[in-house]
């Protein structure tokens, strides 16, 4: 690699001056545009330190837009889960694509990135998709850099507001038992859901062979999705299994489930090989049930009201999920400790199942305070002076 050069050039409107330099494969290039020589000569030093330090950029890399760089970038999202893949595919196309499919990655900078993230958050779009979307542009752009494409990742710095958990309804034991006997056939789907925190695609999977009757435990190895109106048989969420017990109250009703049914029989199923897809019943059981209790809530409560306050309290608007958070309300005001929690959940984490559910947790302030005060008490008490020998 030779030095390079500055040199003057005549245009209509005066003299400016221009860079010859060779990149990294010995190939002649050269800038123009310079008012000034000193100008020029600083960034000829500037071009031969980066080319000395391997971090010099093809002026023509950068012009390649975000759309053509999401196709490798998709295609490198084989490897994940069925439903996540779809997840980022959606936003890719509803939040990303819409806004930088045509943006050259070279011209893209933090505060366009910011800007994009406000604007986003000014149409409502929530903390979770955003941090979704956001994450994809990063990682797009992260090939960008890797490729030698662009120096430094326009996303690196941007944050998204922080998620604010919009208030659950957690159902009481009472709450349970109506929403269970409303849901009729379904009853014990209701119950066992809001006493074992099993998300959805993790019971509808379960089979005979995957309980422990004597035990009173199940086995967590797989779970169903719907994916573009396909069910999809995978891994759990964080692709762990686990071992979750079951309420001695349930194990009549499980029982009676698996009459006549072999040990790869669906458990869940009306037939025991279909799958019971949350989409079909939802709205074809659940939702309807919800608003039969809250009729009945608001009856009841009507009735108190005549008598004095009511004390009866309203029925939460819930989704099948939502009984997911009532396990863990009902855990935890029944004395579980977070580690009972996360591993009952399957979280990632403690730190994960603290995160989700602070709230239930007590502050114990008071209690950790007095067994401090205790424990010094006993440690630093004076001793007590042996009985002298005659």
């Amino acid at each position: 690699m030779s030095g390079g050069s500055v040199e003057p050039y005549t245009t209509s409107k005066g003299r400016l001056w221009m860079v010859r330099y060779r990149d990294e494969n010995n190939r002649q290039r050269k800038r123009k545009g310079f008012t000034t020589k000193r100008d020029a000569t600083l960034a000829l030093a500037d071009l031969q330190v980066k080319l000395a330090r391997g971090e010099w950029i093809d002026p023509n890399a950068s012009k390649v837009t975000v759309g053509v760089l999401a196709v490798p970038w998709l295609e490198g999202t084989t490897h994940l889960k069925a439903t996540t893949r779809n997840n980022l595919e959606s936003t890719l196309n509803v939040h990303v694509l819409p806004h930088w499919n045509n943006r050259e990655v070279g011209t893209i900078r933090p505060t366009m990135v910011r800007a994009w993230v406000s604007a986003k958050v000014a149409d409502g779009v929530g903390a979770t998709v955003l941090e979704r979307a956001l994450g994809i542009l990063r990682q797009i752009l992260a090939q960008a850099v890797d490729d030698r494409r662009l120096p430094s990742n326009p996303c690196d710095n941007v944050r998204v507001p922080r998620r604010e958990h919009s208030p659950r309804g957690y159902l009481t034991h009472q709450q349970v038992e109506a929403l269970a006997v409303e849901c009729g056939r379904d009853a014990t789907i209701v119950r066992f859901l809001a006493y074992t925190g099993l998300r959805w695609g993790e019971m509808a999977a379960l089979r005979v062979s995957d309980f422990d009757m004597l035990r009173r435990r199940v086995q967590i190895t797989r779970a169903v999705a719907e994916v573009k109106g396909e069910v999809v048989v995978s891994t759990p969420k964080t692709r762990e299994k686990r071992s979750v017990p079951f309420p001695a109250f349930l194990a009549d009703e499980l029982a009676e489930r698996m009459v006549g049914r072999g040990r790869d029989n669906l458990v869940f199923s009306s037939d025991g090989s279909t799958f019971t897809r949350v989409s079909n019943w939802r709205p074809r059981v659940f939702n309807k049930a919800v608003k039969r209790c809250q009729l009945a809530a608001e009856e009841q409560r009507r009735k108190e009201a005549r008598a004095g306050d009511p004390t009866t309290p309203g029925f939460p608007t819930i989704s099948p999920h939502d009984l997911r958070h009532t396990a863990a309300s009902l855990a935890i005001s029944a004395g579980a400790n977070v580690k009972a929690v996360q591993t009952m959940l399957g979280h990632a984490s403690a730190a994960m199942t603290l995160d989700t559910y602070a709230d239930l947790f007590p502050d114990d302030l008071e209690a950790v305070a007095g067994a401090l005060d205790a424990a010094r008490s006993a440690a630093c008490a004076p001793a007590v002076p042996s009985t002298q020998q005659a």
